[in-house]
């Protein structure tokens, strides 16, 4: 009884280590400069819907940059392929107009028509004069 106990104890240590870790221990890059003017983190960019989607997800650092990088219908940040010399830009933004909380995460879904973006390639995500390389794609 105590090793099955045990083991729950430590396959639940390790699953949860895997589940919630920090984007610069998994090979996830960082740009301090694009996180100070937008006020957020990517914290990975996933191909999802059989290919179709990416999903670019974020983490808000300060809610009120958050929210004007939100809501900046004009200029969406564009992920491109490292691989070839493709982009998407087609992004569907999240509802606008609530209020962002430090240390929600948050995400946008980009059209990924042709698989421009694909799974275990590495992408960049440009934004505002900003650039954030080497990100892996999962998937």
């Amino acid at each position: 009884m105590a090793a099955v106990v045990l083991a729950l104890v430590v396959g639940g240590a390790v699953t949860s280590r895997m589940l919630w870790h920090d984007p610069a221990q998994a090979g996830m890059p960082l740009n301090v400069d694009l996180e100070q003017s937008a006020g957020i983190r990517f914290t990975r960019v996933a191909v999802v819907a059989d290919g179709g989607l990416l999903e670019a997800s974020y983490v808000v650092l300060d809610p009120e940059k958050a929210t004007r990088f939100q809501s900046d219908r004009e200029h969406p940040p564009a992920i491109e392929s490292e691989e070839r010399a493709e982009s998407t830009e087609r992004v569907a933004l999240m509802k606008q107009g609530h209020q962002m909380r430090a240390g929600q995460s948050y995400y946008l879904v980009y059209n990924n028509s042709g698989g421009v973006v694909r799974s275990g390639e590495t992408a960049r995500i440009v934004y505002n004069g900003f650039v954030l390389e080497h990100v892996p794609v999962i998937g």
